[in-house]
């Protein structure tokens, strides 16, 4: 198999870093690069999982009502909580300028993981940390 363009940067992002070669590649495969407008909104708080995003360029914000609580830039991601738990969406995720994702949907992503569940495995660290520091930023 040829190496995935996107193999180097999913590398590089913290939900993939311990994730194997070929599956860094399955995982580049799926996506689809996107530009969105600054002010777009991605994800919005309430509604059905349906993808998630990696911030190749620029910034997301995640919104709370109308408190920002979070920006996600270059590295970043989003939405990969209510992927794995089949969970609406707990805040609302825009473009806080012009940026540049990676995007993958709730389809492809299941498709990769039965292909490969071990990615599952391998995510469930980084997303068990992101869960724990959610939950402590908000019951201050």
């Amino acid at each position: 198999m040829a190496r995935n363009r996107y193999h180097d940067y999913l590398r590089a992002v913290p939900l993939f870093a311990d994730v194997e070669e070929d599956d860094l590649d399955a995982i580049g495969s799926a996506v689809t690069e996107l530009q969105v407008k600054a002010g777009d909104v991605l994800m919005r708080a309430g509604s059905s999982a349906r993808e998630m995003v990696i911030v190749l360029e620029g910034e997301l914000c995640v919104m709370l009502g109308d408190t920002e609580i979070a920006t996600i830039p270059s590295g970043g991601f989003a939405g990969e909580m209510g992927l794995l738990a089949d969970r609406p969406r707990n805040a609302t995720v825009a473009a806080k300028t012009d940026t540049r994702i990676l995007h993958i949907d709730s389809r492809s992503f299941d498709n990769v993981l039965n292909e490969a569940p071990q990615i599952a495995v391998k995510m469930l660290p980084v997303v068990a940390k992101r869960v724990v520091e959610n939950n402590a930023r908000h019951s201050d």
